[in-house]
């Protein structure tokens, strides 16, 4: 019997939820979870109640009549910091203490005050809110969405700082309602800034959900969306009845720009292959919580088969437990990609570059054009200033 066979191990604190066929493992302080088949679960279990790795082979061995690999299982659970040697109990638990007490960016609110934000009285409330505006829009055309509404020939500049200033309030609003939602099931949820491909976003760490049974994640899950949905409600209400009362043209379409900036933010969620809200759900729903890392691996192993071992890298042994979804999900990702290549260089930039020449060309005129020449100078400006620090962040990860 080697050394490593006779030692014994501390398990760390660990949630258990079933996943489908397997389970989900983890610590919600740390944020790691992982699927084990129920073979895995029991070797875990059996390390926890003190069992050293050579007894749990011989009663694997005795119970199901086949050998099983203990040792690297023994040694997976090791490299994720789910088990550590019994000798290290006291330092592993004064970092797992450490870690709790950590409040840097971690969203922990009162249960109470997220039940009483998400009680049955609110939603519906909520829910009245949205039907009437609704109504409202049915009724007078112009109460619904204004595509043109971020157009416009003057105060581009202007126009393009408030609606940043009222993104950020937004997406605030909406990452709030996800940890909100969370909050209300005690769960701790960590905030920053971060990116999706080159667009910068506001965004919450929810890893801690895979705590919860399968059926109470949804609704964090679809909380930011609902608070988009009340906030284009509210905007819309604002509108008729700034439209009854004779508002101004450009106070009317900056509300139109906010109400399409929330739908634009809404419509990108649907954007799965960069990991948004649907792609959350739909993990969820097919209890696949981490199917964009398995086709990122696929995409490296086929990036490595098609060069013929230049670029890429070699399969590994394992594979993945759904290998068609993960095809699917690769394709899916790839092509997102590659239309968001398409959009910025083919669309963005080039619509920068007419801004850009018109701008050039209004300098070149009479003196009374200059301040529109330099409002969509700045408009430019500021535009590719955000899509340069989004692409800094892109590249920097990777």
């Amino acid at each position: 019997m080697t050394t490593a066979e006779a030692e014994h191990y501390f398990v760390i604190p660990l949630s258990v939820q079933k996943d489908g066929d397997d389970y989900l493992v983890g610590n919600a302080e740390i944020g790691d979870f992982y699927q084990f088949p129920e073979q895995g679960l029991k070797i875990l279990e059996m390390l926890g109640s003190g069992k050293a790795p050579a007894a749990i082979k011989s009663r694997l061995e005795t119970e199901d009549g086949e050998k099983v690999d203990v040792d690297a299982f023994v040694e997976l659970l090791s490299s994720i910091g789910f088990i550590h040697p019994e000798g290290q109990k006291p330092y592993v638990q004064q970092r797992l203490q450490a870690a709790t007490q950590d409040r840097r960016r971690v969203f922990d609110v009162d249960p109470r005050i997220a039940q009483a934000v998400f009680s049955a009285q609110a939603l519906f409330g909520c829910g009245c809110l949205i039907a009437l505006a609704a109504f409202e829009m049915i009724r007078d055309p112009a109460l619904r969405i204004n595509f043109n509404a971020f157009y416009t020939e003057t105060n581009r500049t202007p126009l393009l700082l408030i609606l940043m200033g009222f993104s950020l309030l937004q997406v605030t609003l909406h990452e709030v309602g996800h940890m909100l939602a969370a909050a209300k099931y005690g769960i701790k949820s960590r905030y920053g800034f971060g990116n999706r491909l080159w667009s910068i976003v506001a965004e919450s760490d929810l890893t801690a959900l895979l705590s919860l049974p399968k059926s109470q994640r949804y609704f964090p899950m679809l909380a930011g969306l609902l608070v988009d949905v009340v906030c284009i409600s509210l905007l819309t209400l604002l509108l008729a009845v700034m439209l009854r009362n004779g508002a101004g043209p450009y106070v009317v379409q900056i509300t139109q720009a906010f109400v399409l900036e929330i739908w634009i933010g809404m419509a990108w969620q649907c954007n799965i292959f960069v990991k948004t809200d649907v792609y959350f759900l739909l993990s969820n729903f097919f209890s696949y919580p981490d199917i964009d890392n398995d086709a990122r691996i696929y995409i490296n192993h086929l990036t490595h088969r098609l060069t013929f071992g230049l670029l890429g890298s070699a399969p590994s042994t394992s594979t993945p437990r759904n290998r068609f979804g993960v095809q699917i999900f690769a394709a899916i990702w790839l092509l997102g990609r590659i239309l968001s290549l398409f959009i910025l260089l083919g669309v963005f930039l080039p619509t920068m570059a007419r801004y850009l020449i018109s701008a050039i060309e209004m300098l070149k005129g009479p003196p009374t054009s200059i301040w529109m020449a330099c409002d969509t100078l700045m408009y430019v400006a500021i535009s590719l200033g955000m899509v340069s620090v989004g692409m800094y962040m892109w590249i920097k990860k990777k």
